[in-house]
């Protein structure tokens, strides 16, 4: 009787243990996945404001006169029409509008307004005081997003904005996104039903299978909660091996489905990123034939440079998504300068040699591509040192950027350009061999070269 009693105890005290701890994994990790969401969420929308701002011109939306009688107007319909077709591509966006500063400062001005899904339109010529919104003041210098939720007469939205510039790269309005807070609480809402079965699912197991284990807990039990503190660090690659051939290699292998289940929906979520900030990209590159395609090709081309030398699958394939966004930074470059057909001024060659950087800053927050990110912040390095942004050399750059650099620059030789037409293979692998030691890592050229001769013999 003492030892069923001790065992009972024991039992107990294994179903009482795991539901606490699965209980406090869950709760951990549906909070960093909600953050995870919301950064996601904001980085997605100052995306789009940056986007949107690209495809509205400075010099017609200013010949809107900041009044009512302007909404008849064929010009103010027109970017009307833009704003509403640029919401009604994402759900979830509640509304755009586009505003000019006043004689007021922190009162600015609406001039056109899509309207939100509630029928409710900002008036041309109303004002609103911007005073509470620190992150809506900067809207005219930089692109910017809201931290938290901001509430005013239309209701309570997560905003992102960005600058609007002229031809002379001066900010003349700004462009706002606003997702109501019905939205994203729709959002967090799925995602703890997905976390809260799993949690009813992790309690029914151990309740269910607790009773069993009474004798053979010890080891088997340390196994499992070793892998529970390990999902609850968010490493949901760990696997429990347990070969008991009995209910606790059950318990073992609903575990690592749970991990699997819960590493799919994370990887969902990076996916649903990289695929959104694809999207943007291409629809930059969009803007100009001659670059379209550009940045999945270097990807292609940086993934076969990556396979020749060996790099593990899991190297590869971070180089691979880094790679496809190495010049996300562009996205905050004035489009007049992406768009100029003809040499850059010193000035403006400054601002474009920034776009490495301003990439990282967007990339930043993105746990997953971090180890990556010096393809994106590097790439234009050189291995004499005179690269930018930072002026690096020789060691100092990261395989990944020695072989983004690569990729970037045979792309860019191979293809047209309005200044040039594009060089055969054998020049740009001329090129390549020419610059190796000086502008480009010799490891990287020699591997590419011997790729693409081997590629060439069979064909």
């Amino acid at each position: 009787m003492k030892g069923k009693s001790f065992q009972a105890k024991l039992t107990l005290l294994f179903i009482s243990l795991v539901t606490v701890v699965l209980l406090v994994t869950v709760l951990v990790s549906f909070r960093r996945d909600v953050r995870m969401q919301k950064q996601d969420l904001s980085l997605r929308i100052l995306g789009m404001a940056r986007l949107a701002s690209l495809y509205l011109d400075a010099e017609t939306l200013m010949q809107i006169k900041p009044e009512l009688a302007s909404e008849n107007a064929p010009v103010y319909k027109e970017i009307q029409n833009t704003l509403i077709k640029l919401k009604n591509v994402t759900p979830f966006v509640d509304s755009i509008y586009t505003m000019i500063k006043s004689d007021q400062p922190d009162k600015w001005v609406f001039l056109v307004d899509s309207g939100d899904k509630r029928k409710v339109v900002a008036r041309c010529g109303e004002k609103y005081d911007v005073s509470k919104y620190p992150d809506m003041r900067v809207a005219f210098e930089r692109p910017s997003v809201d931290k938290e939720l901001t509430t005013d007469k239309y209701g309570v939205f997560l905003s992102a904005y960005a600058p609007i510039y002229d031809k002379n790269g001066k900010a003349q309005a700004i462009i706002g996104i606003d997702i109501r807070a019905e939205a994203i609480r729709a959002m967090q809402l799925m995602l703890l039903y997905r976390f809260i079965g799993i949690l009813i699912f992790g309690i029914a197991l151990s309740i269910f299978f607790g009773w069993i284990f009474g004798r053979r807990v010890t080891g088997p039990v340390r196994s499992l909660m070793e892998g529970v503190r390990e999902l609850g660090k968010g490493n949901l690659e760990y696997r429990v091996d347990i070969r008991t051939k009995d209910e606790l290699q059950e318990l073992a292998e609903a575990f690592n489905k749970m991990s699997d289940e819960l590493g799919q929906e994370k990887q969902k979520l990076q996916r649903y990123y990289i695929e959104t900030v694809k999207s943007l990209i291409r629809a930059l590159e969009a803007k100009d034939h001659y670059t379209s395609g550009h940045s999945e090709r270097v990807a292609h081309y940086a993934m076969r440079i990556a396979k020749h030398m060996g790099l593990p699958d899991k190297d590869i394939k971070l180089l691979e998504e880094v790679s496809v966004l190495h010049d996300i930074g562009k996205m905050g470059m004035p489009e007049e300068i992406l768009g100029k057909n003809g040499p850059l001024t010193t000035d403006e060659r400054k601002i474009i040699e920034q776009h490495p950087s301003v990439g990282e800053d967007i990339l930043r927050p993105i746990e997953f591509l971090k180890p990556g990110l010096s393809a994106v912040s590097d790439h234009h390095e050189r291995q004499d040192g005179s690269g930018y942004p930072h002026g690096l050399k020789g060691e100092q750059i990261s395989l990944f950027a020695a072989i983004a650099a690569v990729a970037d620059s045979y792309d860019a030789m191979t293809s047209d350009r309005p200044y040039r037409k594009a060089l055969t293979q054998e020049e740009a692998i001329q090129v390549l061999e020419k610059n190796k030691g000086t502008q480009f890592d010799a490891r990287v050229v020699e591997a590419f070269v011997e790729h693409l001769k081997e590629l060439k013999s069979k064909t």
